[in-house]
């Protein structure tokens, strides 16, 4: 890997640093300082997730038209503006804007990252980079809210999200971009090839919604002091995606995806099922490990499946069906928690799991295949609906 992809992980390390440090504040200080109600507290919570989502496709077309680096640039200036808006001399006034900045900027930040990390790598080694990129994320996200527990209140977080905000933006502002603009592109909020992917992905990310919500408060609900099971699946996924992050280059995509299915069904069934303390930490390690797996070989399936002119649009499209599905699945997660108990959206995302890999079966999606016409050969990740459509059978 080239030093401008470590340059651009990094500077994605240390933006999503911002974005976790107010994790941990923000609901006490909406809450418990501002006196806001719990229900005004997860709308003004949950609007940054909805322009997120709007943001990456906005960022796509930008990133695909104007560049990777402007694109990261106009994100990050985004998020040092809701740092700003955060302070608390702006009261709860400045928090509804600041959250729609903060959520356009995540969207903005990492869909331009995402493009530009792919242009840079070889074309064998693209679902690497991403692991890479995905762990540098990851872990400004798991690191972030630590920091933001230390600093200890909203003034200071808001600060270092600033403060974090124009430091990626000196980073990326020396960073020459090489890749030309695509001034002429085609603008359409959702290509075709990423339908599939994005519902396999989004499949995938019911997990996520189960254990970032209830694993705590099932292990809690047990009598168990496992403090540290999300933090051990948060790790997991961090050393899976840079460990693991080459096997859809090497392996192909399919086998990669039926890998991390396994890891993530036993995990998420030992959890419904063991009441053993001893097996939450082990547990909690297998899903996160399992979940390392799908971004990274999907996003390369995207790769393959688009042109490099709306390349960031694809993806920027394939990580929106993330925020849908974790939005929705989070709500149906409440739902059947509260008629059948907690351990019983565990077994809602066992079942998501299947699904994802009886889809990955069915279609092909990911298998390595190749084709040769008139003596030319290509080969790539791709379905046998996918050959049959470029053949025009």
């Amino acid at each position: 890997m080239g030093p401008k992809i470590w340059r651009i992980v990094g500077a994605a390390f240390v933006g999503m640093l911002g974005f976790g440090a107010v994790i941990p504040m923000l609901p006490v200080y909406l809450h418990e300082q501002k006196g806001a109600s719990t229900f005004l507290t997860g709308v003004l919570i949950g609007i940054s997730s909805a322009f997120a989502l709007l943001g990456r496709l906005f960022a796509g077309n930008a990133a695909d038209r104007k560049g990777r680096r402007i694109t990261l640039l106009v994100g990050m200036g985004f998020c040092a503006g809701a740092g700003i808006l955060y302070l608390p001399v702006f009261g709860l006034w400045g928090v509804t804007p600041g959250r729609v900045l903060h959520g356009l900027g995540e969207g903005f930040f990492v869909t331009a990252a995402v493009a530009w990390v792919v242009d840079l790598a070889p074309e064998d080694r693209r679902a690497q980079a991403l692991g890479f990129l995905s762990s540098g994320l990851w872990g400004g996200v798991s690191v972030g809210p630590a920091i933001g527990q230390a600093l200890g209140s909203m003034a200071r977080v808001a600060g270092f999200l600033t403060a974090s905000s124009l430091a990626v933006i000196a980073i990326i502002g020396a960073t020459h971009e090489d890749a030309r603009p695509h001034e002429h592109v085609k603008t359409r909020w959702l290509p075709r090839p990423v339908v599939l992917p994005g519902m396999i992905l989004g499949l995938g990310t019911v997990a996520y919604a189960v254990m970032s919500s209830f694993l705590i408060l099932l292990l809690r609900e047990r009598g168990h002091h496992t403090e540290w099971a999300f933090s051990a699946f948060a790790f997991a996924v961090l050393f899976g995606r840079a460990a693991f992050g080459s096997l859809p280059d090497r392996l192909g995509p399919r086998l990669s995806l039926y890998a991390g299915y396994v890891f993530l069904a036993i995990g998420l069934a030992a959890i419904a099922m063991v009441h053993a303390s001893m097996i939450d930490l082990p547990a909690a390690l297998l899903v996160g490990l399992g979940y390392s797996f799908p971004w990274p070989a999907l996003a390369s399936v995207v790769v393959s499946r688009v042109e490099a002119s709306e390349r960031a649009l694809a993806l920027g499209a394939l990580t929106a069906f993330y925020d849908l599905f974790l939005a929705g699945s989070s709500a149906v997660a409440g739902l059947i928690a509260g008629r059948w108990g907690l351990a019983s959206v565990f077994w809602m995302a066992v079942i998501s799991i299947g699904g994802a890999a009886a889809v990955v079966a069915i279609t092909g999606i990911g298998a390595r295949w190749r084709v040769t016409e008139d003596a030319t050969v290509t080969s790539g990740y791709r379905s046998p609906a996918d050959i049959a459509e470029a053949s025009g059978e």
